[in-house]
């Protein structure tokens, strides 16, 4: 009996195993099933099979040692006890798979595949509807001839595997489109593009009641003082997943993460393999994977990127653009102006490396002069964050990483180095970005509202409560300073490219497990971000309506008096201008037959980690 229990085991998490290659064949349009079937059997298969195999004959050990255990008197398929029954817990976890991450990457995959994986979804979900009508059948009429059900369970087991495998489309070719060169222009505008992580209009509002924002404030119109500068403002819905990497590679050059190929922090390798994986499942538990040596990471770089960006854009047009610290440039590519990538803050040390963090290096060595490391913050500085009090006992928290190393050094070395570097190239367009504000709200949000969360002590609230607060006044201080820093003829546009919001109880209970990331708020759910459009001309008090992230790039384009490409997925938004100053928006059929070409190809190196944000 136990040995026909393995077999129907070891079959059914074959069919899940084998829905779980499929599935990251679907996530991974580029990648060839024949050449990469030894990595995939090794890294994917093998180890989903063989858990797979041990989790369900354990419960099929103990469902046939319970007497109360409802069973027929015969199995469907005989030979095979509980065949059905396991089958149908497989290909149930498949479908979950499936639905979830169509959902949770749905942006990041190619419009074919998105269609094939819904087919390919709904195919699991109908096995799994077939193998129920079996099981109702066998319980309601025991003693009925099985013949009609061994068929049903065989093929409902078949076509979970063979319905994905017979979906899958080969991926069509890129088009090659004819080189078109440009003229030199000169902008109708400069802007000015400030990127800040985790923050929505919710936050904004709660902050503005606290006191905490009053630059918010007089840009949404709620304290606003004589010679303020004009302001239109919205929320910014975002995408999934809401990552930093594809969320402000999707802002930058208008398109989904399917077209531009930035779909996460990092792409993966399989064992044996040299083939980049983009993606590999969600809740899948990739992590075990990694801890077994058979999946490795590596952090996503500029060549990644397969669609231009406005610096390429800009740059085609004669425009110089400075860009400081914008997710996937690194290694820093060779623009008209300059480029800080974001790892200069964590290379800036290592000779061989660290020059690939800025172009052109030049001025390296008066950037890094004012970069500050963690181990460099004031402790008078760190004391307006965190209570250092000795008599408050041990840190229970990682606070030092999460605060200083992960947030305030960081958002302070790419502050200062950023503003050596515009002042000596005095680029039409500027773009920086302030992370810290997003390490933060994972981890102090839970000391900040404790009401929330019923688990945090009055020493903990003493000790970090004011910590999420203080560094909201910090990202406050910052967008102060660029709108008073408003030259004539300049435009800001201040941009989040989601919020946050408490973690739901069910996360935080498997956080708790070690079944995920312990953290106290979370953008998983995709909250919007928010828009402020702030300087000369901007329609004053307008409400921006329908805004998300992919209208960025071409509402940049506008504002400088570019045309606008017809396939960025997004629009001009032509309402922040007031009437007298908005012109007609002008169209070009694409921009990526420019005859400037975005960093691709090229030798991949060694990274180091960049501090993931936690979903």
């Amino acid at each position: 009996m136990a040995a026909r229990l393995l077999l129907s085991s070891a079959l059914a998490a074959a069919i899940f195993a084998a829905d779980v290659v499929l599935l990251t064949l679907f996530l991974n349009p580029a990648v060839r099933p024949p050449e990469e079937a030894p990595a995939l059997l090794a890294a994917l298969f093998a180890p989903y099979a063989l858990a797979g195999t041990v989790a369900l004959w354990t419960l099929a050990l103990l469902a046939a040692a319970l007497r109360g255990w409802p069973r027929a008197p015969r199995p469907p398929v005989e030979g095979l006890p509980f065949f059905a029954t396991l089958s149908f817990l497989a290909i149930t976890a498949s479908a979950a798979l499936y639905w979830t991450n169509l959902l949770g990457y749905r942006h990041s995959i190619p419009l074919e595949f998105v269609r094939t994986l819904v087919g390919s979804a709904v195919a699991l979900t109908a096995a799994a509807l077939v193998l129920v009508a079996v099981g109702v059948d066998a319980r309601l009429y025991p003693h009925r001839g099985r013949g009609l059900s061994a068929a049903l369970v065989v093929m409902a087991g078949g076509a979970a595997v063979v319905v994905p495998l017979a979906l899958r489309p080969v991926p069509a070719p890129a088009p090659h489109p004819v080189p078109l060169a440009t003229e030199t222009v000169e902008p109708a505008r400069r802007v000015i593009l400030l990127g800040i992580d985790g923050l929505g209009v919710r936050q904004i509002e709660e902050g503005i009641s606290a006191g905490r924002f009053p630059a918010f404030a007089r840009l949404m119109g709620r304290r606003r003082g004589a010679g303020e500068p004009a302001c239109a403002w919205g929320p910014l819905a975002t995408l999934r997943p809401t990552e930093g990497p594809p969320v402000w590679t999707t802002l930058v050059t208008g398109r989904l993460p399917r077209d531009h190929g930035i779909k996460s922090f990092v792409t993966y390798r399989l064992v044996d393999s040299r083939t980049p994986y983009e993606l590999l499942p969600r809740g899948a538990f990739v992590g075990l994977l990694e801890r077994a040596g058979l999946v490795s990471r590596v952090p996503v770089a500029s060549r990644a990127r397969k669609r231009r960006a406005l610096w390429n854009v800009l740059n085609a047009f004669g425009i110089p653009t400075g860009v400081v610290r914008i997710w996937a440039t690194n290694p820093a590519e060779r623009v008209q102006g300059f480029m800080l990538s974001p790892y200069f803050h964590l290379l800036r040390h290592e000779p061989a490396r660290a020059a690939e963090t800025l172009f052109p290096p030049d001025l390296f060595a008066e950037a890094s002069a004012r970069a500050v490391d963690p181990q460099d913050v004031d402790r008078a500085l760190l004391s307006q964050f965190v209570d250092l009090s000795p008599g408050l006992g041990a840190d229970p928290v990682p606070w030092r990483r999460e605060l200083v190393e992960r947030a305030l050094a960081p958002d302070m070395t790419y502050q200062r180095a950023g503003a050596v570097l515009r002042a000596a190239y005095d680029p039409p367009f500027f773009a920086t970005y302030v992370y810290g504000l997003d390490p933060v709200g994972h981890t102090f949000t839970r000391f900040a509202r404790p009401d929330l969360f019923g688990d945090v002590g009055p020493e903990q609230v003493r000790r970090y409560g004011r910590v999420l607060d203080r560094y909201a006044a910090y990202v406050n201080q910052i967008v102060a300073e660029a709108v008073q820093g408003l030259r004539r003829g300049e435009v800001l546009l201040v941009v989040s490219g989601y919020g946050m919001e408490a973690v739901p109880l069910w996360r935080r209970i498997l956080g708790g497990v070690g079944l995920g990331p312990e953290t106290s708020a979370t953008h998983a759910g995709a909250p919007d971000g928010v828009i402020f459009v702030v300087g000369e001309g901007v329609q004053d008090g307008a409400t921006i309506r329908g805004a998300s992230v992919l209208d960025v790039a071409p509402t940049i384009l506008y504002l400088m008096g570019l045309p606008v490409a017809r396939d960025m997925e997004g629009r001009a938004l032509t309402e922040v201008l007031a009437e007298s100053e908005a012109p007609a928006v002008t169209f070009i059929p694409s921009y990526e037959s420019l005859a400037v070409t975005p960093v691709t190809g090229g030798q991949e190196v060694a990274l180091p980690p960049l501090p993931e944000e936690e979903p």
